[in-house]
């Protein structure tokens, strides 16, 4: 594919993710779910762990800052946002990086990223007042780090596996966001220990339910794309031509080489 062409493709591709998160600011919140009346969790965390597993970390944050902030702008909202609004949307960024680091299989860098929020949490009094807060965290992580190689293997050829590895990297986004926004909030309005308490067995279930959604529309279309492939009439024999120009490739320009050389 000429390169031109590929840049449009892609240029289209990114637009329409840009597109779809900022029709995502309409989707329901949940609301009241921080033990704080009024408060609300946007479902758009959902589409910032998506983006990442569709763009990848890099162009993933870009769309999903794109598209959050230009729906801002055109709603006439960006005026009045509070200041943890104006962080809310780095902490969807964060949730695109971290989903899409784990789809890119950069798994040092999840850790790293995963475990500076978690020990950043435990900085704060609060943190250290409510310690089991992080627990799902933790939980979480643990099962990454445990099964990450596994995952890493089996994801090629089972499709249980695939969705386990989609599913954790939008968890680990969606909680990236979480704790993030978590310590963000304490830190700009003082919320009590006891808000924190009220809600540690409430949280997982809302996160959980949020990065199931875009892990399985992720899954859906993996396997969408892979049995177009397999179904395609000429794939067996298309792998076949292109293993065997490669041993031709092989023969020619290694093993021939060395046997002049010999001789």
């Amino acid at each position: 594919m000429p390169k031109r062409i590929k840049n449009d493709v892609k240029a289209v591709y990114l637009l329409f993710g840009i597109v779809m998160t900022y029709f995502s600011i309409y989707m329901p919140d949940y609301m009241d779910v921080v033990g704080v009346s009024g408060t609300r969790i946007s479902s758009t965390v959902s589409f910032g762990a998506l983006n990442g597993m569709l763009f990848g970390p890099f162009w993933g944050s870009i769309v999903s800052l794109t598209g959050f902030m230009l729906h801002k702008f055109t709603s006439g909202s960006y005026a009045s946002m509070t200041s943890f609004s104006v962080f809310s949307v780095l902490f969807i960024a964060l949730s695109s990086i971290v989903a899409g680091l784990v789809v890119n299989r950069e798994h040092k860098a999840v850790r790293y990223i995963f475990s500076t929020l978690i020990a950043a949490w435990y900085l704060l009094d609060v943190g250290r007042a409510v310690y089991y807060y992080p627990w799902y965290h933790l939980l979480v992580l643990g099962i990454f780090i445990f099964f990450e190689k596994t995952i890493l293997i089996k994801s090629v050829t089972s499709k249980a596996y695939v969705f386990a590895s989609l599913f954790i990297a939008s968890l680990m986004g969606v909680l990236s966001d979480h704790m993030a926004g978590s310590i963000t909030y304490y830190l700009l309005y003082g919320l009590p220990a006891d808000m924190y308490r009220s809600v540690v067995f409430i949280y997982p279930v809302e996160r959980t339910i949020l990065a199931f959604f875009p892990a399985f529309l992720v899954y859906v279309l993996v396997v969408i794309f892979k049995d177009i492939l397999l179904s395609s009439g000429t794939i067996e024999k298309d792998i076949e031509d292109m293993k065997s120009k490669d041993l031709e490739e092989y023969l020619q320009n290694d093993v021939l080489k060395i046997i002049k050389e010999d001789d």
